[in-house]
Protein backbone atom coordinates (compact mmCIF):
# COMPACT_ATOMS: atom_id res chain seq x y z
CA UNK A 1 0.00 0.00 0.00
CA UNK A 2 1.66 3.27 -0.88
CA UNK A 3 2.47 6.04 1.48
CA UNK A 4 1.21 9.86 0.83
CA UNK A 5 4.27 11.73 0.20
CA UNK A 6 4.85 14.77 2.59
CA UNK A 7 4.57 17.77 -0.03
CA UNK A 8 0.91 16.02 -1.02
CA UNK A 9 0.07 15.68 2.84
CA UNK A 10 0.96 19.48 3.13
CA UNK A 11 -1.40 20.53 0.05
CA UNK A 12 -4.17 18.35 1.49
CA UNK A 13 -3.90 19.93 4.88
CA UNK A 14 -4.28 23.40 3.77
CA UNK A 15 -6.94 22.56 1.07
CA UNK A 16 -8.74 21.06 4.11
CA UNK A 17 -7.75 24.36 6.15
CA UNK A 18 -9.01 26.98 2.86
CA UNK A 19 -12.37 24.63 2.90
CA UNK A 20 -12.85 25.08 6.92
CA UNK A 21 -11.86 28.58 7.21
CA UNK A 22 -14.66 29.39 4.23
CA UNK A 23 -17.19 27.55 5.61
CA UNK A 24 -16.34 29.51 9.21
CA UNK A 25 -16.62 32.71 7.11
CA UNK A 26 -20.24 31.66 5.57
CA UNK A 27 -21.23 30.62 8.92
CA UNK A 28 -20.21 34.07 10.23
CA UNK A 29 -21.44 35.95 7.66
CA UNK A 30 -25.24 33.92 8.40
CA UNK A 31 -25.34 34.80 12.08
CA UNK A 32 -24.52 38.49 11.31
CA UNK A 33 -27.62 39.02 8.84
CA UNK A 34 -29.59 37.21 11.30
CA UNK A 35 -28.53 39.48 14.01
CA UNK A 36 -29.47 42.44 11.74
CA UNK A 37 -32.61 41.08 11.27
CA UNK A 38 -32.99 40.46 15.15
CA UNK A 39 -32.32 37.03 15.59
CA UNK A 40 -30.33 34.84 17.38
CA UNK A 41 -28.66 31.67 15.51
CA UNK A 42 -30.13 28.56 17.60
CA UNK A 43 -31.61 26.31 15.13
CA UNK A 44 -29.73 23.58 13.60
CA UNK A 45 -28.32 23.63 10.27
CA UNK A 46 -28.43 20.19 9.41
CA UNK A 47 -30.33 20.96 5.64
CA UNK A 48 -28.31 19.93 2.60
CA UNK A 49 -29.12 21.37 -0.59
CA UNK A 50 -30.75 17.65 -1.33
CA UNK A 51 -32.58 17.80 1.31
CA UNK A 52 -34.13 21.11 0.72
CA UNK A 53 -35.03 20.33 -2.89
CA UNK A 54 -36.43 16.86 -1.04
CA UNK A 55 -38.18 18.97 1.19
CA UNK A 56 -40.33 21.31 -0.87
CA UNK A 57 -40.49 18.11 -3.56
CA UNK A 58 -42.55 16.05 -0.65
CA UNK A 59 -44.56 19.43 0.66
CA UNK A 60 -46.03 20.07 -2.92
CA UNK A 61 -46.28 16.31 -3.51
CA UNK A 62 -47.83 16.94 -7.26
CA UNK A 63 -48.64 12.88 -7.58
CA UNK A 64 -50.18 12.18 -4.71
CA UNK A 65 -52.43 15.37 -5.09
CA UNK A 66 -53.49 14.26 -8.81
CA UNK A 67 -54.22 11.45 -7.86
CA UNK A 68 -56.94 12.16 -5.22
CA UNK A 69 -58.27 15.42 -7.43
CA UNK A 70 -58.93 13.36 -10.62
CA UNK A 71 -62.40 12.55 -9.94
CA UNK A 72 -62.74 16.30 -9.04
CA UNK A 73 -61.09 17.00 -12.50
CA UNK A 74 -63.04 14.96 -14.99
CA UNK A 75 -66.17 16.47 -13.27
CA UNK A 76 -65.34 19.55 -13.76
CA UNK A 77 -64.28 19.90 -17.03
CA UNK A 78 -63.09 16.64 -18.57
CA UNK A 79 -59.73 15.95 -20.21
CA UNK A 80 -59.83 19.33 -21.63
CA UNK A 81 -59.73 21.93 -18.85
CA UNK A 82 -57.54 19.62 -16.81
CA UNK A 83 -55.07 19.51 -19.55
CA UNK A 84 -55.20 23.65 -20.26
CA UNK A 85 -55.43 24.05 -16.66
CA UNK A 86 -51.93 22.72 -15.87
CA UNK A 87 -50.54 24.01 -19.28
CA UNK A 88 -51.91 27.69 -18.24
CA UNK A 89 -51.90 27.42 -14.40
CA UNK A 90 -48.35 25.91 -14.14
CA UNK A 91 -47.33 29.27 -16.37
CA UNK A 92 -48.39 31.61 -13.39
CA UNK A 93 -47.39 29.96 -10.69
CA UNK A 94 -43.55 29.46 -11.95
CA UNK A 95 -43.93 33.44 -12.48
CA UNK A 96 -45.33 33.42 -7.94
CA UNK A 97 -42.19 31.32 -7.26
CA UNK A 98 -39.77 33.45 -9.24
CA UNK A 99 -40.61 36.75 -7.01
CA UNK A 100 -40.26 34.62 -3.80
CA UNK A 101 -36.77 34.08 -4.04
CA UNK A 102 -35.75 37.53 -4.45
CA UNK A 103 -37.70 38.13 -1.40
CA UNK A 104 -36.51 35.23 -0.06
CA UNK A 105 -32.79 36.77 -0.14
CA UNK A 106 -33.61 39.42 1.29
CA UNK A 107 -35.93 38.29 4.57
CA UNK A 108 -34.30 34.52 5.24
CA UNK A 109 -36.88 33.89 8.21
CA UNK A 110 -38.32 30.76 9.51
CA UNK A 111 -41.47 32.78 9.33
CA UNK A 112 -41.28 32.89 5.53
CA UNK A 113 -44.40 34.20 4.10
CA UNK A 114 -45.92 35.73 7.05
CA UNK A 115 -42.86 37.78 8.25
CA UNK A 116 -42.59 38.75 4.53
CA UNK A 117 -46.02 40.18 4.19
CA UNK A 118 -45.42 42.20 7.34
CA UNK A 119 -41.92 43.35 5.66
CA UNK A 120 -43.28 44.47 2.91
CA UNK A 121 -46.42 46.91 3.64
CA UNK A 122 -46.33 50.59 5.32
CA UNK A 123 -45.69 49.82 9.05
CA UNK A 124 -48.78 50.74 9.81
CA UNK A 125 -50.63 47.71 8.01
CA UNK A 126 -47.51 45.32 9.12
CA UNK A 127 -49.63 43.73 11.73
CA UNK A 128 -52.65 43.10 10.11
CA UNK A 129 -51.23 41.83 6.63
CA UNK A 130 -49.11 39.40 8.55
CA UNK A 131 -52.08 37.74 10.73
CA UNK A 132 -54.02 37.67 7.75
CA UNK A 133 -51.42 35.83 5.61
CA UNK A 134 -50.09 33.84 8.50
CA UNK A 135 -53.65 32.62 9.39
CA UNK A 136 -54.17 32.28 5.21
CA UNK A 137 -50.99 29.87 5.44
CA UNK A 138 -51.88 27.82 8.23
CA UNK A 139 -55.51 27.23 7.33
CA UNK A 140 -54.39 26.18 4.14
CA UNK A 141 -51.87 24.10 6.01
CA UNK A 142 -54.41 22.50 8.25
CA UNK A 143 -56.31 21.61 4.77
CA UNK A 144 -53.47 20.08 2.91
CA UNK A 145 -52.87 18.02 5.53
CA UNK A 146 -56.42 16.59 5.97
CA UNK A 147 -56.67 16.17 2.05
CA UNK A 148 -53.15 14.21 2.37
CA UNK A 149 -54.36 11.49 4.94
CA UNK A 150 -57.61 11.71 3.78
CA UNK A 151 -56.15 10.90 0.15
CA UNK A 152 -54.17 7.98 1.51
CA UNK A 153 -56.77 6.37 2.56
CA UNK A 154 -58.63 6.70 -0.49
CA UNK A 155 -55.90 4.93 -2.16
CA UNK A 156 -55.41 2.28 0.23
CA UNK A 157 -59.21 1.53 -0.66
CA UNK A 158 -58.73 1.81 -4.30
CA UNK A 159 -55.92 -0.88 -3.81
CA UNK A 160 -57.76 -3.25 -2.03
CA UNK A 161 -60.59 -3.38 -4.33
CA UNK A 162 -58.58 -3.80 -7.40
CA UNK A 163 -56.97 -6.56 -4.95
CA UNK A 164 -60.94 -8.19 -4.83
CA UNK A 165 -61.23 -7.16 -1.65
CA UNK A 166 -64.06 -5.81 -0.04
CA UNK A 167 -64.20 -1.86 -0.04
CA UNK A 168 -63.14 -0.13 3.20
CA UNK A 169 -65.95 1.01 5.54
CA UNK A 170 -65.87 5.01 6.24
CA UNK A 171 -65.15 4.77 9.89
CA UNK A 172 -61.88 2.84 8.70
CA UNK A 173 -60.99 5.38 6.54
CA UNK A 174 -61.18 7.65 9.08
CA UNK A 175 -59.10 5.81 11.06
CA UNK A 176 -56.30 5.16 8.46
CA UNK A 177 -56.51 9.06 8.05
CA UNK A 178 -56.25 9.27 11.65
CA UNK A 179 -53.31 7.44 11.86
CA UNK A 180 -51.21 8.44 9.27
CA UNK A 181 -51.52 11.89 11.06
CA UNK A 182 -49.92 10.48 13.73
CA UNK A 183 -47.40 9.01 12.04
CA UNK A 184 -46.63 12.27 10.51
CA UNK A 185 -46.67 14.09 14.20
CA UNK A 186 -43.95 11.34 15.13
CA UNK A 187 -41.79 12.12 12.20
CA UNK A 188 -41.71 15.72 12.97
CA UNK A 189 -40.19 15.09 16.71
CA UNK A 190 -37.21 13.61 14.59
CA UNK A 191 -33.80 15.97 14.20
CA UNK A 192 -34.05 17.97 11.03
CA UNK A 193 -31.49 15.86 8.97
CA UNK A 194 -33.07 13.21 10.38
CA UNK A 195 -36.23 14.41 8.75
CA UNK A 196 -34.16 15.42 5.37
CA UNK A 197 -33.06 11.45 4.76
CA UNK A 198 -36.96 10.64 4.91
CA UNK A 199 -37.56 13.52 2.68
CA UNK A 200 -34.79 12.02 0.24
CA UNK A 201 -35.88 8.67 0.14
CA UNK A 202 -40.20 10.16 -0.34
CA UNK A 203 -38.81 12.49 -2.89
CA UNK A 204 -36.67 9.13 -4.56
CA UNK A 205 -39.96 6.84 -4.39
CA UNK A 206 -41.90 9.59 -6.11
CA UNK A 207 -39.90 10.31 -8.93
CA UNK A 208 -39.66 6.81 -9.56
CA UNK A 209 -43.31 5.71 -9.30
CA UNK A 210 -44.37 8.58 -11.54
CA UNK A 211 -42.17 7.52 -14.02
CA UNK A 212 -43.24 4.19 -13.98
CA UNK A 213 -46.64 5.23 -14.13
CA UNK A 214 -46.34 6.88 -17.04
CA UNK A 215 -44.07 3.96 -19.07
CA UNK A 216 -46.62 1.51 -18.04
CA UNK A 217 -49.86 3.59 -19.25
CA UNK A 218 -48.02 3.97 -22.54
CA UNK A 219 -46.78 0.31 -22.56
CA UNK A 220 -50.14 -0.82 -21.70
CA UNK A 221 -52.88 1.21 -22.44
CA UNK A 222 -55.28 -0.39 -25.16
CA UNK A 223 -56.31 1.96 -26.76
CA UNK A 224 -54.87 5.80 -26.60
CA UNK A 225 -57.63 9.51 -26.98
CA UNK A 226 -57.14 11.36 -30.10
CA UNK A 227 -55.65 14.42 -29.87
CA UNK A 228 -59.04 16.38 -30.15
CA UNK A 229 -60.76 14.20 -27.24
CA UNK A 230 -57.50 14.93 -25.11
CA UNK A 231 -57.38 18.89 -26.32
CA UNK A 232 -60.78 19.88 -26.75
CA UNK A 233 -63.48 17.68 -25.56
CA UNK A 234 -64.89 19.02 -21.80
CA UNK A 235 -67.95 17.41 -19.71
CA UNK A 236 -69.60 19.69 -17.17
CA UNK A 237 -71.10 17.24 -14.79
CA UNK A 238 -71.42 20.28 -11.85
CA UNK A 239 -74.68 21.74 -12.88
CA UNK A 240 -73.17 25.15 -13.10
CA UNK A 241 -72.85 26.83 -16.17
CA UNK A 242 -69.56 26.37 -18.20
CA UNK A 243 -67.98 29.67 -17.62
CA UNK A 244 -67.95 29.03 -14.30
CA UNK A 245 -67.00 25.35 -14.40
CA UNK A 246 -64.10 26.21 -16.31
CA UNK A 247 -62.77 28.53 -13.10
CA UNK A 248 -63.38 25.72 -10.17
CA UNK A 249 -61.68 23.07 -12.95
CA UNK A 250 -58.17 24.96 -12.60
CA UNK A 251 -58.15 25.03 -9.11
CA UNK A 252 -56.88 20.86 -9.61
CA UNK A 253 -53.88 23.07 -10.91
CA UNK A 254 -53.66 25.60 -8.10
CA UNK A 255 -54.42 22.91 -4.99
CA UNK A 256 -51.63 20.55 -6.41
CA UNK A 257 -48.73 23.52 -7.45
CA UNK A 258 -49.12 24.51 -3.47
CA UNK A 259 -46.55 24.23 -0.60
CA UNK A 260 -43.53 25.51 -3.06
CA UNK A 261 -42.46 28.05 -0.40
CA UNK A 262 -42.02 25.30 2.67
CA UNK A 263 -38.53 25.70 2.27
CA UNK A 264 -38.38 29.44 3.09
CA UNK A 265 -38.95 28.13 6.20
CA UNK A 266 -36.25 26.04 6.74
CA UNK A 267 -33.89 29.16 5.75
CA UNK A 268 -32.23 29.35 9.16
CA UNK A 269 -31.39 25.27 8.92
CA UNK A 270 -29.42 25.74 5.66
CA UNK A 271 -26.00 27.27 5.03
CA UNK A 272 -25.95 30.73 2.65
CA UNK A 273 -29.72 31.08 3.57
CA UNK A 274 -29.22 35.07 2.43
CA UNK A 275 -27.86 33.49 -1.19
CA UNK A 276 -31.00 33.92 -3.92
CA UNK A 277 -33.11 31.04 -4.69
CA UNK A 278 -35.27 30.13 -7.86
CA UNK A 279 -38.43 28.31 -7.43
CA UNK A 280 -39.66 26.37 -10.42
CA UNK A 281 -42.44 23.59 -10.90
CA UNK A 282 -40.41 20.87 -9.13
CA UNK A 283 -39.59 23.62 -6.17
CA UNK A 284 -35.88 23.16 -6.96
CA UNK A 285 -33.98 26.07 -5.32
CA UNK A 286 -30.45 26.18 -6.94
CA UNK A 287 -27.85 28.85 -5.72
CA UNK A 288 -27.63 31.97 -8.44
CA UNK A 289 -23.96 32.35 -9.29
Amino acid sequence: MSRISTPAKVVMNQQLNTVEEEEEQVEQSDIVREHEMGYKQELYRGFSPLMSFAFCFTSVNVLTFMSISFTYALHTGGSAVSVWSWLIGSIFTNLVGLSLPEICSVYPSAGSVYYWAGQLVPIQYEPLSSFICGWFNFVGNVAANAAFSSGFATIVNAALILDGKDSLSTGAEVSISIGITILWAIQNTFRIDQQGWLNNVAAAIQIASTIGIVIVLFALAPERASAQHVFLSTYNATGFPHPYMYFIGILTTLFSLAGYDGNSFMDLNCYYFSAPYKFDSWCSFGRRN
